[in-house]
């Protein structure tokens, strides 16, 4: 199982990378900022779509956001 504040983890460090702000990331996914900062702190997981929106707007492919996460996982 993946813990939610895995996934928030993962998230802001691929935000913090290309250098965007969660008010510009939130923005171009079409997510409410708060939502998407409740989502980076592991207060909720996000849904396949939101995953997806969040894919798009940092313009990586959604799978290497999973790929990701199962590195994670396999790492203690």
């Amino acid at each position: 199982m993946v813990e939610e504040k895995a996934v928030g983890a993962l998230l802001r460090e691929l935000r913090r990378k290309k250098g965007m702000s969660q008010e510009l990331l939130s923005g171009l996914a079409g997510l409410d900022r708060t939502h998407y900062s409740k989502i980076e702190s592991g207060l909720r997981s996000p849904t396949i779509d939101t995953l997806f929106k969040i894919a798009a707007a940092l313009e990586i492919p959604p799978h290497q956001i999973i790929f990701q996460l199962e590195e994670h996982i396999k790492t203690p």
